[in-house]
């Protein structure tokens, strides 16, 4: 009986550590291409095409990055939660951590640029300080990289109580 209820146990600590590292990953990969890719290439474009295709690009990512967000932070809670009283409660707890490091940087910093850069899109316009927007993100994009790459490491490398 003892036995089945760890099997059980870590088939749900597993499931649920992938769910986690899937919807983290998702930010991740996106950060990461824009922090290794993106810049440079929005770097060599022309004003006007930069600012639009960004706030198009916000204007879609901000409806529907969300979902893949709250998934992530809600699995890595279970996976804390599920992991017991053991190095993998604390791993799952600093992965939570740095997500939540991560929307906060993202709400207070990301966000209003991409809401600038979004309604410009929107209105055919280009904002008078694209470029200087377009670098405050880039910088702020490094950190959220940086605290989802913690996250993911911190949820690859929990383990549940045997």
């Amino acid at each position: 009986m003892e036995m089945e209820r760890i099997i059980t146990m870590s088939r749900t600590f597993v499931a649920l550590r992938v769910a986690a590292i899937l919807g983290v990953g998702v930010a991740y990969g996106t950060d990461a291409f824009f922090a290794l890719v993106g810049r440079r290439a929005l770097e060599r474009s022309a004003e006007g095409s930069m600012a639009e295709v960004m706030g198009r690009l916000h204007e879609t990512a901000d409806a529907r990055m969300p979902v893949v967000g709250a998934a992530g932070m809600i699995a890595t809670a279970a996976v804390a939660v599920v992991a017991g009283p053991s190095g993998g409660r604390y791993l799952g707890l600093a992965a939570l951590a740095a997500q939540a490091g991560f929307l906060g940087l993202y709400t207070t910093l990301s966000a209003p640029i991409n809401k600038r850069l979004t309604v410009a899109a929107q209105h055919g316009q280009t904002p008078d300080d694209a470029r200087a927007l377009q670098r405050r993100w880039d910088r702020i994009v490094l950190a959220r990289a940086a605290l989802l790459a913690i996250a993911l490491g911190c949820l690859a490398a929990a383990e549940p109580d045997r």
